[in-house]
């Protein structure tokens, strides 16, 4: 395949929200070694963009995050070739979980496979009504390889993990929510509009203590519980050292809204 039958990832900002959009027109955005390498490429850049607050990762279309990755790839691998996309993919996942900023995956029908698998790696996710969420792999004799099955007992717990995994069933916006798989579900009509409203709120938050919080939930998941408090003791220090913390209870007592420093 050439030219835009591979599709497209790209990056614009709005209002100091990064938008990465994943496009392929007619394969419900079906991820190909070309898509997978432009996203390494936005995310790796991630850290020099110093007017970005927060990240959005959706799907051009309307019918799709992204329905997995590209079968007709998959289909010519041999175990080698299995075992160093999923080491590439997992490099890209692993570098949007650990952006030093909030990530969103904004899901609107599909997002299967790997699509499900870059909605794990994100800190929220968000769903409209229409969204379907799945790991459908033992449905191919496969099984997640960019992260999946590590990421959805974290979040859903592994009873629930386990029978999604194994079913391979896609769970719709609804029982996602009530699973805790999805943590916001808003009208299809209105979705993009409640997702960038959503983002924008973040926006206004302190950007060193949303880096703070993101980085000792993360580091405190795998930590135990003795260790897991002095990271949050020692990053709730830091916050004072910073300017943000005075301008943030200072303005609560002022009772006006806070003017955090730009970048």
């Amino acid at each position: 395949m050439t030219g835009t039958d591979e599709g497209t990832v790209t990056y614009a900002i709005r209002d100091r929200i990064g938008v990465v959009t994943i496009s392929r027109p007619g394969r419900l955005n079906a991820l190909s070694r070309k898509m997978l390498e432009e996203l390494r490429s936005i995310i790796d850049g991630i850290e020099s963009w110093e007017k970005v607050r927060v990240l959005v990762i959706r799907g051009d279309g309307g019918e799709a995050l992204a329905a997995g990755a590209d079968l007709k790839l998959l289909a010519s691998f041999k175990s080698s070739d299995a075992r160093e996309v999923s080491l590439y993919a997992q490099k890209i996942l692993s570098g949007i979980e650990s952006a030093p900023i909030p990530v969103i995956s904004a899901v609107d029908g599909f997002a299967l496979g790997g699509g499900l698998e870059i909605c794990l790696a994100c800190d929220l996710i968000l769903a409209s009504t229409e969204a379907k969420l799945g790991l459908p792999e033992t449905n191919l004799g496969i099984i997640p390889g960019w992260g999946g099955s590590i990421r959805l007992p974290r979040r859903v717990g592994i009873g629930r993990a386990k029978e999604m995994i194994f079913s391979g069933r896609t769970v719709e916006a609804q029982e996602a929510y009530e699973m805790g798989l999805v943590d916001a579900v808003f009208p299809r009509e209105s979705f993009e509009v409640e997702v960038m409203s959503y983002a924008a709120s973040l926006v206004r938050k302190s950007p060193a203590s949303l880096a703070l919080a993101k980085s000792t939930v993360l580091r405190g998941m795998d930590a135990s519980l003795e260790a897991g408090l002095a990271l949050e003791r020692e990053a709730f220090a830091y916050c004072f050292s910073l300017p943000d913390a005075r301008e943030g209870i200072t303005a609560f007592l002022e009772k006006r809204p806070p003017r955090f420093e730009e970048d």
